[in-house]
C-alpha cells in the first residue's frame, strides 16, 4: 500500500506542478466567459439593417400595417411604384448602398383565401439568412391571418383574444421547490454537468492512456516493474491522475459558477437571453429567462456539487483502468483505433442518452441509464439537477463501484501481461486470453 501512495503522490504532484494544468484550469471559465462575451457581440453586431419594398397590385394591404422587426433589423415600405420599376431600384451588387435591399411583390391574382396558388414574391440581392427568412415568412403568415379574421367580420378586439398566446403554470405536485422556470433551468444544469463528465471523461482517460504508453515505449516500465507490482503500478496511476482530474474538475465548477455571476449582471439577463440563440427567429422570451436565472438557486446546488465530482471520480476510475490497459497493450499508434472503440463507444452512448432523458428525466431509460455504471456518470449527472429519489442514487452509485472494481480486475489482468510486451500487434481476442490467464 505504501508503494501505491508513492506513485499516487508522484502522479498527482507532477502533473499539478504542470503549466499546463494551471493554463487549462483557467481556460476553461475563462472560454465560458468568452463565449458568452462573444455571443453578445455576436447577436449586437451580426444583424445588419434589410429595408424592404412592398409592391402590392391587389390593394389588399393597402391598409393593413405591416409591423418591422422589433430587434431592428427588418423595415417594411410600401411603395406605390410597378414591380418592374421597383427592381431597377435593387442594388446591383450585394454590399453597394440602397434605399431598398429587397422586395416583397404580391401579384394582382394573390387571394389570402389560398395563398399556394399564386404566392407572394420576396426578390433580394443580399440573402436574408435564416433568422430573416422566417421572420418575413411568419410576419406575412399573421398579416393575412388578420386580414381572413377580419373579412370574416371579427372585430379586432376578438383578433387579440384568438391571437394570444396560453402559457402554462408547470409546478410539481410532490415538490414545492420546482416552481416556474425549474424544469428549464434543471435542463440547462443538467446538460452542462452531463457535458463537463463526458468531455472529462475522454480527456483524463486519453491522459492514462499515452502515459502508460509513454513509459512502455521509453522502457521506463521496465525500471518500475523491478520495484512494484504492475497492479501497484496500475492502481497509483489511476487513482493520482484521477486525483488530478478531480481536483481541476472541482475548480471549473467553482471558476464556472463565479464566472456566471459576473457575466449576467455585466450584460444583463434580458441581454444574454438575446444572445445568438435566435436561430430561426426563436428567441428566448426574456420573462421566461428570467423565470429561468430565478430557478437556479433553486436547484439542489449542494447535492450537485457533492454527487458530481463523486460520479466524475467513479466514472473516471472504470474508464481509467480500461484506458491504462488499452495504452499496456498497444504496440503501435495504429492499433489505438481498434482497441479503443470498446471503450469510446458506452462513453458516447452515455452523453446521447443523457440529452434524450433530459426530455423526458422520469423515463425507463433514464433510470437504467443512471443505474448501468458505464453511463451513470454522465446521464445520472444529468438528472441529479431533477432530483432524483435517494435511493435510486444509492444504488447508481453501488453499480458504480462494483462496476470500478469489475473493470480494474479486468484492466489488471491485461495490464501485467500488455505493459511488458513489445513489437506485437495486439487483438481483442488475445487481449480476452490475457485475462483469464493463469498468474
Amino acid at each position: 500500500m505504501n508503494k501505491i501512495w508513492i506513485i499516487i503522490q508522484r502522479e498527482y504532484i507532477t502533473r499539478v506542478k504542470r503549466r499546463a494544468f494551471v493554463i487549462t484550469t483557467l481556460l476553461a471559465p475563462l472560454g465560458f466567459f468568452m463565449l458568452i462575451f462573444s455571443s453578445f457581440l455576436i447577436s449586437t453586431y451580426s444583424q445588419s439593417r434589410t429595408d424592404v419594398a412592398i409592391v402590392d397590385e391587389t390593394g389588399l394591404f393597402k391598409d393593413v400595417p405591416i409591423p418591422d422587426a422589433e430587434d431592428h433589423t427588418v423595415y417594411f415600405h410600401k411603395i406605390d411604384q410597378p414591380y418592374e420599376q421597383a427592381l431597377k431600384q435593387l442594388p446591383k451588387e450585394k454590399d453597394a448602398d440602397a434605399k431598398f435591399q429587397a422586395i416583397v411583390y404580391i401579384p394582382r391574382n394573390f387571394n389570402i383565401d389560398n395563398p399556394g396558388e399564386v404566392q407572394i414574391a420576396y426578390r433580394y440581392m443580399q440573402r436574408p439568412g435564416t433568422s430573416k427568412h422566417d421572420f418575413i415568412n411568419s410576419r406575412f403568415t399573421k398579416v393575412i391571418q388578420q386580414m381572413r379574421m377580419k373579412k370574416m367580420n371579427v372585430s379586432n378586439e376578438d383578433m387579440e383574444k384568438i391571437r394570444r398566446d396560453v402559457k402554462l403554470n408547470f409546478e410539481s405536485l410532490d415538490n414545492s421547490k420546482e416552481s416556474k422556470g425549474y424544469t428549464d433551468a434543471a435542463t440547462v444544469a443538467g446538460l452542462i454537468m452531463g457535458f463537463a463528465i463526458y468531455i472529462s471523461l475522454f480527456f483524463y482517460g486519453t491522459m492514462i492512456m499515452k502515459g502508460v504508453m509513454e513509459e512502455k515505449t521509453n522502457r521506463i516500465v521496465e525500471v518500475l516493474t523491478s520495484s512494484v507490482k504492475p497492479f501497484q503500478l496500475l492502481m497509483g496511476k489511476i487513482i493520482g491522475i484521477g486525483g488530478v482530474g478531480l481536483t481541476q474538475f472541482i475548480l471549473w465548477i467553482l471558476l464556472t459558477t463565479a464566472v456566471h455571476f459576473i457575466a449576467i449582471p455585466l450584460f444583463g439577463a434580458h441581454a444574454v437571453a438575446n444572445t445568438n440563440l435566435q436561430g430561426a427567429n426563436n428567441s428566448i422570451d426574456p420573462d421566461s429567462f428570467q423565470a429561468v436565472w430565478q430557478n437556479l438557486g433553486s436547484l439542489p446546488v449542494f447535492e450537485m456539487m457533492c454527487l458530481c465530482p463523486l460520479y466524475f471520480l467513479g466514472g473516471f476510475l472504470l474508464y481509467g483502468s480500461m484506458f491504462a490497459a488499452i495504452g499496456a497493450a498497444m504496440g503501435e499508434d495504429s492499433d489505438q483505433q481498434s482497441l479503443m472503440i470498446p471503450v469510446t463507444a458506452p462513453i458516447i452512448i452515455s452523453i446521447i442518452i443523457a440529452i434524450n432523458v433530459l426530455n423526458n428525466p422520469d423515463s425507463n431509460l433514464g433510470f437504467w441509464g443512471s443505474i448501468i455504471p458505464f453511463t451513470s456518470p454522465v446521464v445520472m449527472c444529468a438528472l441529479i439537477p431533477f432530483r432524483p429519489v435517494w435511493w435510486q442514487i444509492a444504488l447508481s452509485l453501488t453499480f458504480l463501484a462494483a462496476g470500478f472494481v469489475l473493470t480494474t480486475w479486468l484492466a489488471a489482468r491485461i495490464y501485467r501481461v500488455g505493459i511488458l510486451m513489445y513489437g506485437k500487434k495486439v487483438t481483442l481476442k488475445e487481449m480476452g486470453r490475457w485475462i483469464f490467464a493463469k498468474d
